[in-house]
Formats: C-alpha cells, sequence, structure tokens
C-alpha cells in the first residue's frame, strides 16, 4: 500500500495505490468543501466535552471540526499504523497536533489502541463518528469489518426514529399505567436482577429456592424468561426495552402470565400488546415524548444505558430496592457464548479478532467482551458512583469483574 499527494484546486487530496486498486480518501477537486459537508452531517451530543473521530486522513475533515466546537475535545484514531507513520514522517500532521482542542492517539500495538478506543467511547455519549474513506486503509480485515457493522447499526438508529415514535405512539393508546403505584414496594426486600448470560444457567437451582422467600425479589430481563420458567422459577417482575419486533420471541407461550410487565413506553408494541398480563409503561430520558408525559404525570424519568438490563437496574432502584443483585450479567462471553442455555439468542461466539480482554469476574482470569458489552460495563461501574446508600452486589459468577460492585457467591450472599 502506498500513499502519494495529488494537488487540487484548494489543498491537496491523497491517493492510495493498493494492488490493483486506486482510491481517494478526499475529493479530487475540493477536499475543504468535502469535509465542511462531512462535519455538516454529524448529530453531536453538545452534552459531552468529546467527541470521537476514528479515521485521520489529511486531517481537513478533523480541523473543520475542531473549529466548529471548539469547546468539545476530538479524539482522532488511526488504524493503519505504518500510515500514521508516514503522516508524521511527512509533517502531515502539524497542523493537527498545534490544535488545542485535538488529540492524536498514536501507538505502535492496535489491540492497545483499541482497547484506549474503547475506554474513551465509553466517555463520548456515542459521539463516535466514522471517516468512512479510512476504512479501506485498515489493514486488518476484521477490525474493518466491525467497524462497518458499527456505521451501519448507527444508520438503522437513525432510521429507528421513526420506529420509536411509531412503538410510543401505539404504546400510549394502551392507556397502561405507569409505575407510580410500585414506588416504595421493594424498599425492604433483597432485589435480584436476572439478565441471560452464559452463567446463568448454573445459579437456577439457587434462584429457583430464593424465589419462594418472602422477601427476596426476582426481577428479569425479557431475554432471561423463558429459562426462569423452563427451570420452574416464576419472576415477580419482567422488563423489555427493544423497539425491534424480535422480542416477540422472549414470549413465545408465555403471553399469559399474571406476572408485571414493565416496558420502555418505545419498546415494540406488538410485543407488548400481546403480553395479556399486567403491564406499566416506563418514561425513558433522553426521548422527549416520554419526558412530556413524565411530566404530567409526575413520574420519575428511568435512565436507559443502552441495554434492558442497565434500564431495569435504574427502574428498581427507583421502586425502592435497596439492595441489588447481579445474576446472570456477564456482559462477557463466558465459554465463547453469547447468552445462557433457552435464550432465544443464544450463540456461540468463533470470531474472537475483534474482541476486547478484560479482567474477568474472579480477578484472576481474563474474559473476551465486544465493544457494546464493553460500553454496558463502564455504564454499571459509573452507575454505582452515584448511589452510596445502596448494596451492590455482583453474583453472576461469571464473566466481566465490574468495578464499585462487591462480587460475592451466591450461595453465600442469600445465607
Amino acid at each position: 500500500m502506498r500513499w502519494e499527494l495529488i494537488e487540487t484546486k484548494t489543498v491537496p487530496s491523497l491517493r492510495v495505490r493498493d494492488s490493483n486498486k486506486n482510491y481517494y480518501l478526499h475529493s479530487k477537486y475540493n477536499p475543504l468543501k468535502e469535509a465542511e459537508s462531512w462535519v455538516s452531517n454529524l448529530q453531536i451530543n453538545k452534552e459531552s466535552d468529546d467527541i470521537i473521530v476514528i479515521g485521520i486522513g489529511l486531517g481537513y475533515h478533523v480541523l473543520t471540526l475542531a473549529d466548529k466546537y471548539p469547546d468539545h475535545t476530538i479524539h482522532v484514531f488511526e488504524l493503519n499504523i505504518l500510515y500514521m507513520q508516514w503522516l508524521i514522517e511527512k509533517k502531515l500532521h502539524i497542523n493537527l497536533k498545534n490544535k488545542k482542542n485535538i488529540i492524536i492517539h498514536q501507538m505502535q500495538d492496535v489491540s492497545v489502541l483499541l482497547r484506549v478506543l474503547s475506554e474513551k467511547i465509553n466517555d463520548s455519549d456515542e459521539n463516535l463518528f466514522i471517516y468512512k474513506p479510512s476504512l479501506e486503509l485498515i489493514p486488518n480485515k476484521e477490525i474493518r469489518i466491525t467497524l462497518e457493522s458499527f456505521l451501519m447499526k448507527k444508520r438503522t438508529i437513525n432510521e429507528q426514529g421513526d420506529s420509536l415514535t411509531i412503538n410510543f405512539n401505539l404504546n400510549i393508546q394502551l392507556k397502561d399505567k405507569s409505575f407510580n403505584q410500585f414506588n416504595g414496594t421493594y424498599n425492604n426486600h433483597t432485589t435480584i436482577l436476572v439478565s441471560a448470560g452464559p452463567s446463568l444457567a448454573k445459579q437456577l437451582p439457587l434462584l429457583k429456592s430464593a424465589s419462594l422467600r418472602g422477601n427476596v425479589v426476582i426481577a428479569c430481563v425479557g431475554t432471561a424468561l423463558i429459562p426462569l420458567v423452563k427451570a420452574g422459577i416464576k419472576p415477580n417482575l419482567i422488563m423489555i426495552s427493544d423497539p425491534k419486533e424480535l422480542i416477540n420471541e422472549q414470549f413465545d407461550g408465555l403471553r399469559d402470565l399474571d406476572i408485571p410487565l414493565f416496558y420502555l413506553s418505545t419498546a415494540n408494541h406488538l410485543a407488548v400488546k400481546q403480553y395479556n398480563g399486567p403491564r406499566f409503561i416506563v418514561w425513558q430520558s433522553g426521548f422527549d415524548k416520554a419526558e412530556y408525559l413524565a411530566d404530567k404525570t409526575k413520574t420519575p424519568l428511568i435512565k436507559t444505558g443502552g441495554s434492558v438490563a442497565t434500564c431495569l437496574l435504574d427502574l428498581l432502584i427507583k421502586l425502592g430496592s435497596k439492595k441489588i443483585i447481579l445474576v446472570g450479567q456477564d456482559l462477557a462471553f463466558t465459554d465463547d457464548n453469547s447468552h445462557t442455555k433457552n435464550a432465544h439468542s443464544q450463540t456461540n461466539i468463533k470470531n474472537k479478532k475483534n474482541l476486547i480482554e478484560i479482567k474477568g469476574y474472579f480477578q484472576n482470569e481474563t474474559v473476551l467482551t465486544s465493544l457494546n458489552l464493553f460500553t454496558y460495563l463502564k455504564w454499571f461501574e459509573r452507575y454505582v458512583q452515584e448511589k452510596n446508600d445502596i448494596q451492590f452486589w455482583n453474583c453472576t459468577e461469571g464473566g466481566a469483574y465490574i468495578q464499585g460492585w462487591k462480587h460475592e457467591p451466591l450461595h453465600e450472599l442469600l445465607k
């Protein structure tokens, strides 16, 4: 792979020669105008201090971004180490380096660079943007595919805006009550938050015993419902949050339970409507229509955190729980599995090249996780820092170690 500067009517562009393929990282005619167009199409979360850009190119898009958002710090990552070295040798990065609100992250080890990138993503509030022409420069095919998938997912999320609104409008027509009547219900209870991570299976016998106690509440995410019911465990409440129709599978054969279902106002309407048990709508922060109705009904807003488990955690705290126990919250691919047995979305993880190595539950080993799961892990860690009057226990006994949570075997804690 070779790089060469090409003159245009404004500033140089860059031509890449790769085998028999030639392509440009910037416009062949006006790179500056192209950079302005790229920046103008970004949806920046101004509440976050950081903006992350993957792909440095010749820096025109980064400089334009830094000028437009001078109060933000722009973190730039280039995943082709040789190209970054070429830029430095040619001193083509000087303008970027001299800009006070731009930080260039450069390392010899791509895996280390990816870890730093993962850490930064957790602080950026999803202000992560990929300069698509730079994807072609990335030599690692798996990393390139992952980032292309991220771009596709981001486009899908943007397109889902309509889906969220449609679900919301249909859900409020059901006229389900909010969870206000449950406030304080679990003040004197130990609450076990059950997710469908790979480690759930080994905890099912203990959970069955715990479910028979009067002072223990079993709260599960939708994915964990079928595994629990098949093990003879009746949870006290269920929560769903996903807008996609796929979550209907979580209720196969279980739509007539008399267990309260709590659902985000934008959760898939079909899944909500077809559930015949008691239902309660949950208003989430970050969605304007939900925030308006929460204020109107004097109902607390729920922090979403990106996953149904993070939603459920905040809901349980709002319901008065003072002692939370996590079970099945692996936040990693324990034994190369995505979920526990019988969970509708369970898959075996075979491609591990893009995964991140993190500290394991028992602290004497490491486990592999994905960028998404790593983001949720950091959310769990940040969340407990705000709640000094609540006990947080991780009894998953597998998966990731969660900083700030107490780790204890479930059988010991239940004593």
